[in-house]
Order: C-alpha cells, then sequence, then structure tokens
C-alpha cells in the first residue's frame, strides 16, 4: 500500500500501530536471552561481507531486536495492509523495507533489492511469504542471489515464549522473559549456471535444517 495513498487517519493509525510494535519489541527484547550461532561459515561471512538474509516468515518478529543495530538492512515486505505496520516498524529499528512480493510487486521490488545491494544494504527476504505454503522456499530469492552474486545466510529462529496467530504460517509474536536463538545454516552461493529448482530445495532443507537447531537450542 503506497504512503501517498493513505488518508491523514490511516497514517496516524499506522504510526501509532509501529510505534507499539517498536515499543512491544524492544521491551521482550530486553527481557530476553538471545542465543546466536550455527555454520561456522555462514557466520565468518556475515561479519566481512554483505549477504542475503533468509527466514520464514512467521519468524521475523524475532529479528527486529537482535539486528536493530547491524544496519544496512533491507526487508522485502509485502504490499498488503499488514505489510504497511511492518514497514513502519521497520524504522523504528533503523531497517528499510522494500515493498513486493512473489505475488504483487515482485519484478520491480527483485529491481529494487538488486540495487539497493548495490547501495551497500543486506537485502532480508521470508522466502515463503507472503502467502505460502509455509516452510517452501519460492525462487525469487534464488533469482536476487544469482544476480547480485550475494551468498544466501539462511537463518532459523526459535522462541521459548512465544504465541500464535491464527494465520497461514502460524504468525509467532514473541513474548518476554523466554529465550530466543537464532541458528544460521550453510550459506548458499548461487552461481550463473546453477539449477534454480535445486538451489530452491536446497534453500528450503537449509532453512528448516537451521530451524529446527533453533528450536532445540530454546528447549
Amino acid at each position: 500500500m503506497p504512503k501517498n495513498r493513505l488518508s491523514a487517519s490511516s497514517k496516524i493509525k499506522y504510526s501509532l500501530v509501529a510505534n507499539f510494535i517498536s515499543f512491544y519489541i524492544r521491551f521482550c527484547g530486553i527481557f530476553t536471552k538471545y542465543i546466536k550461532g550455527g555454520d561456522a561459515n555462514a557466520v565468518e561471512i556475515d561479519k566481512r561481507q554483505r549477504v542475503i538474509y533468509a527466514f520464514w516468515h512467521n519468524q521475523q518478529t524475532f529479528l527486529l531486536y537482535p539486528y536493530r543495530k547491524q544496519g544496512k538492512i533491507c526487508v522485502l515486505v509485502s504490499m498488503s495492509k499488514d505489510g504497511e505496520y511492518i514497514a513502519r516498524a521497520l524504522t523504528k529499528f533503523k531497517m528499510k523495507a522494500m515493498r513486493g512480493s512473489t505475488t504483487r510487486g515482485g519484478y520491480s521490488a527483485l529491481r529494487g533489492l538488486m540495487d539497493i545491494s548495490q547501495a551497500g544494504y543486506n537485502p532480508a527476504i521470508t522466502p515463503d511469504g507472503p502467502r505460502g505454503p509455509v516452510y517452501n522456499a519460492h525462487a525469487g530469492i534464488i533469482y536476487l542471489a544469482q544476480k547480485t552474486h550475494l551468498p544466501i545466510i539462511p537463518a532459523g529462529v526459535a522462541s521459548s515464549h512465544k504465541f500464535s496467530i491464527n494465520s497461514w504460517d502460524k504468525f509467532q509474536v514473541p513474548l518476554p522473559f523466554g529465550k530466543c536463538a537464532v541458528i544460521y545454516g550453510p550459506p548458499l552461493w548461487v552461481g550463473e549456471d546453477d539449477d534454480i529448482e535445486q538451489c530452491r530445495r536446497k534453500l528450503t532443507e537449509y532453512l528448516n535444517e537451521a530451524t529446527a537447531k533453533a528450536v532445540e537450542a530454546v528447549s
């Protein structure tokens, strides 16, 4: 939903909700123990160069607090009304939002992510969103990695304290006073001649394995 089409009342509503999301995530983050780790190569690559972050759609709120100081992160956010809340909340954590998805504005969003990666940003994508199927990566992120020559860092996330919303992906919302694990899977490089479908399946596998390890870490 482009901002220039919003009424004054809608702008106020979205700003209030974004402020609440920011406050709530920060409150939970202060009272949460974070565990980060996983594949050593992915951890090292993340420290020294630009990457593409991949994480499942229902885990995205867990990453706002631990990555709030990382800077130069641009998240692909859907064009939906819910996406507007997320896009505005991202700015509270010093992150950018690129509007689009695999179903709406996909090509322009992909071009935008390619351009912004050249400006030094790390694209971040939920490859199963915004409509699923859950835990199954779409090919868009693979094309992005192929064209930008950036490695995909799959991040599995889990929290010991959370509740789930009745949505297609059982969207997870953090609760305070627990543990949250961010576990990296092996980095995925996509060459010009690599098979897109094979890489897509491999990313799905890496993300699900990383998520399983994250769940184990907070159990």
